[in-house]
């Protein structure tokens, strides 16, 4: 399974236990994150055993070819001097070095294409991990959000006109009411100063009266 394809996996995975569990969307952001920074260490990692190993590969090859190269010259110079025997022992042990080197050489095919591969996904991998860092935060806001939405929703929907009417009404009867003790309250100290000030004026008449009659 490649690299990208377990990524995919991972990110779904999470995605699912936030609707499934409402985790906090933020914690599921940072694992995600961690996790595809996780993914770049072991594919970096990867394609550093890749390389040493195509260069190992390479190495391998070069001094096979240069040990064939070797063995032909000893092969010539042995034929210069007469010994055929000797030049076709040279000519084996030149023989042998190739085959190697083309058996390698198969091998180093391979290798690159898994190098290439690899190096290919990588950056694949950096591309989405630099985005996902620079988006995790708006990615948060908007889960957040939503979250937020479905939960004013299923507020919404749960509640009862009728009760919230009848509690409004409750709201006005009291005002009502207070409002109404508020005047009667008012008019008693009305009453009471209109007694007091009438009380008053009674003894001020009598007052003239026995003024008069005395005067008289």
């Amino acid at each position: 399974m490649g690299w990208l394809e377990r990524m995919g996996r991972v990110l779904r995975a999470q995605m699912n236990s936030l609707v499934s569990e409402a985790e906090d969307p933020e914690k599921i952001l940072e694992k995600a994150v961690m996790n595809m920074e996780q993914e770049l260490i072991e594919m970096r990692r990867a394609l550093a055993e890749a390389i040493a190993t195509q260069k190992s590969t390479e190495r391998y090859i070069a001094n096979y070819q240069q040990a064939s190269q070797k063995w032909y010259e000893r092969a010539q110079i042995a034929l210069e001097k007469g010994n055929e025997a000797l030049a076709k022992e040279a000519l084996l042990q030149r023989q042998s070095y190739q085959k190697q080197a083309q058996s390698l050489q198969a091998q180093l095919e391979g290798q690159n294409e898994v190098v290439g591969k690899l190096k290919k996904d990588l950056r694949t991998l950096e591309h989405k991990y630099t985005e996902a860092k620079a988006k995790k935060n708006l990615y948060i806001a908007r889960l957040r959000s939503a979250m937020a939405t479905q939960k004013i929703h299923e507020i919404t929907s749960n509640l009862n006109s009728a009760s919230s009417v009848s509690v409004l009404e409750q709201i006005e009867t009291k005002i009502l009411e207070l409002e109404a003790r508020s005047q009667l309250t008012s008019a008693s100290v009305t009453d009471s100063l209109e007694e007091k000030f009438a009380s008053l004026e009674d003894e001020d008449d009598v007052d003239n009266a026995n003024s008069k009659h005395q005067i008289s």
